[in-house]
């Protein structure tokens, strides 16, 4: 361990390599994506320059706030997996400050096109896993991503990244159609309902940023089209069936939870909380979270907990947003808000960016709004200087 984290100490003198090591952990074993996880965040806050750049921008006093706070009461009610999120948290965040910190235009979108290409492999993964286990009735691929959820999601996120990639005009576009098609028949074969409607929002934010009306008007009609599709014959998508069953349950989920936010609606009892409480009552559905992120907050973190969580979101998207209306063209703003839409429309009946791959990926992507940070500061900085030399030659 002590040579694995000098390794990583030399490779983070390249912050090129880290951020590249950052994003392919992601699509590796959740074992190996954890390990990458705590070794790179402990070997940059081991070095005084790095830890200084993880720790530069505004908002930081409420992110070590909501880690500080999630700890300290996980550990209050030995909640144990709540006390590991909350440190998972924590080196997620940083990696994604020091991604702020140091990213450039030409890595990031190497990164993203990292992202892209990795749909061919896990969809050819996936092809394999669902003929080796078709015998088996009801199947879901998932892969090496704990469940298909999660794998499901990080799927959705390539292709959400592939339609931003087409309509950026980074290249040839029919790479990113091809790899879209790759992620879109392992997300088939994962069976996640929800992580398409992720993608269509996902997508649509894309067309309507990007002012791409017409293309925009298509997949509105191909989507009715293929709802059409599926009405008359609901066996192209197992799942379908199913969506009563889903939906029960998560209705279930929310009601069984209701009663332990008012138990403890100031504090809540760290990451996870309604794992805990159903562990301690056989009664309750047996899952890791309420499916729901206003829900889960407030079960877990609080009132209190709640509001700090939201104090650290606002102050990092206040940033987006300034970039967005400062900035006539931009690297990662659009991106950035597109994957946000898509993930919060997501969490309003999952919560799977509750999960080391998929959490990780979504703050990789979130700290590439520091290129357009460090863009709209220079000219800031352009402004104010041809300012100065207009009031000096006036005088």
């Amino acid at each position: 361990m002590i040579y694995i984290l000098g390794r990583v100490k030399q490779i983070s003198k390249s912050s090129e390599n880290l951020i590249y090591i950052a994003f392919i952990s992601v699509f590796l074993h959740f074992v190996v994506t954890g390990i990458v996880l705590f070794t790179v965040g402990i070997a940059l806050l081991s070095r005084k320059e790095t830890a200084k750049q993880c720790f530069s921008f505004k908002g930081k006093g409420w992110f070590i706030a909501f880690c500080v706070y999630t700890a300290w009461v996980a550990i209050y009610y030995r909640n144990l997996i709540g006390f590991f999120c909350s440190i998972g948290f924590f080196f997620i965040i940083v990696i994604s400050y020091y991604v702020r910190a140091n990213v450039t235009e030409r890595v990031y979108n190497r990164c993203l096109d990292i992202c892209c290409y990795a749909a061919i492999p896990l969809s050819v993964a996936t092809v394999i896993e669902n003929l080796l286990n078709n015998n088996i009735p009801g199947y879901t691929c998932k892969l090496w991503f704990f469940n298909e959820n999660y794998f499901c999601s990080i799927l959705a996120a390539i292709v959400i990244i592939c339609a931003y990639n087409a309509t950026s005009h980074k290249g040839p576009v029919l790479k990113y159609y091809v790899c879209a098609a790759a992620a879109g028949v392992a997300m088939y074969l994962g069976q996640s309902m929800f992580a398409f409607v992720e993608v269509f929002v996902g997508i649509c934010v894309v067309l309507i940023l990007k002012k791409k009306h017409t293309f925009l008007s298509i997949l509105l009609l191909a989507t009715v089209v293929c709802m059409f599709i599926l009405l008359a014959v609901p066996d192209i998508f197992p799942r379908l069936s199913e969506i009563n069953i889903t939906s029960q349950r998560r209705i279930r989920i929310w009601n069984e939870a209701m009663p332990f936010i008012k138990e403890n609606p100031l504090f809540g009892r760290g990451f996870l909380s309604f794992y805990q409480y159903a562990g301690q009552n056989p009664s309750l559905y047996q899952t890791t979270h309420t499916h729901n992120f206003a829900i889960e907050s407030l079960i877990s973190f609080g009132i209190i907990g709640t509001i700090i969580l939201l104090l650290f979101l606002w102050s990092y998207y206040r940033q987006v947003m300034e970039c967005k209306e400062l900035l006539r063209s931009n690297v990662a703003t659009t991106l950035v808000l597109t994957i946000s839409t898509a993930v919060l429309v997501h969490t309003m009946t999952d919560l799977t960016l509750l999960w080391i791959q998929t959490g990780l990926l979504y703050a990789l992507i979130l700290g590439g709004i520091g290129i357009d940070e460090d863009t709209l500061n220079k000219r800031i900085i352009a402004c104010a200087a041809l300012g100065g030399r207009s009031d000096r030659k006036e005088e």
